[in-house]
């Protein structure tokens, strides 16, 4: 990074660490300095910085225009194109990007949902068309250029609040509810002829996920968005997500909560 800005390395150290990647340590300072340098993003322009997280460590996160700079530089980038859907009252709905690839015979088309995207913050709030284009845009350019490993701020606040919720919160003291049970906590396999209890954790997932007001697309939308529940978008039913993805999300229905909260604009 020093070399493509033409500054001392020593020097460069310094003034990262007082500024944009402040309070971050040498390691990870290091990782934030690979990502800057893998998409050749400056982080003196804003087009990444760190995010801290409040479980400790940091999220590296692209900034509106780094994300643009990353699109128009890529050497198969032939166009993008917006389309907003709104209701008969004018009422956003939502916002629709369409990239054309040079390698491709097709467009990649993305659409956002603004119910499923939107935030109770002063942007969100006030510029609801422009902030939903920047976000489909982001979603638009990765997955038609295949840039992983960075996020965008909504994204890493969903992050941030449910990961810190999972390594803080310690796991509720449970009860086994039958002898099967019993046998399935003390890791024995379950006794001939006994059936698994009915109330498994993919139950009890489902039933907080409900009673709070959400379905299992808003759960998986999520679960995909930061990463809490792989290969998401394959699963179609609760009793599909793995017993211990489950469990853990469980233990962690605070920040389970606040980010389907999130996801939905709350």
């Amino acid at each position: 990074m020093a070399s493509r800005l033409s500054v001392e390395p020593a020097k460069l150290l310094d003034t990262l660490k007082a500024t944009v990647f402040k309070n971050a340590s040498n390691e990870e300072l290091l990782a934030l300095v690979v990502v800057s340098n893998e998409y050749g993003l400056s982080p003196f322009l804003k087009e990444i910085y760190a995010f801290p997280a409040k479980g400790g460590g940091i999220v590296p996160i692209v900034s509106i225009d780094g994300w643009n700079k990353m699109l128009i530089r890529h050497p198969e980038f032939d166009g993008i194109q917006f389309e907003f859907a709104e209701t008969p009252e004018g009422e956003l709905v939502s916002c629709t990007a369409t990239v054309h690839m040079k390698n491709r015979s097709h467009p990649v088309v993305i659409t956002e949902y603004l119910g499923e995207c939107k935030r109770n913050t002063d942007p969100w709030n006030n510029m609801p068309h422009r902030m939903l284009r920047n976000r489909t845009l982001c979603q638009a350019a990765r997955i038609a250029c295949g840039f992983s490993g960075i996020y965008d701020e909504d994204e890493a606040a969903t992050i941030v609040t449910v990961d810190a919720a999972i390594v803080t919160q310690p796991p509720p003291a449970t009860k086994p509810t039958s002898d099967a049970a019993a046998e399935s906590a003390a890791g024995l396999a379950p006794s001939a002829g006994k059936a698994p209890a009915a109330s498994g954790p993919q139950a009890e997932l489902e039933t907080l996920v409900t009673e709070a007001g959400f379905n299992l697309d808003t759960l998986l939308k999520w679960g995909d968005t930061s990463g809490n529940i792989p290969d998401g978008s394959s699963i179609a039913s609760y009793a599909e997500i793995p017993g211990d993805v489950c469990k853990r999300l469980l233990r962690a229905k605070t920040g389970l909560l606040a980010g389907l909260k999130q996801i939905s604009g709350l």
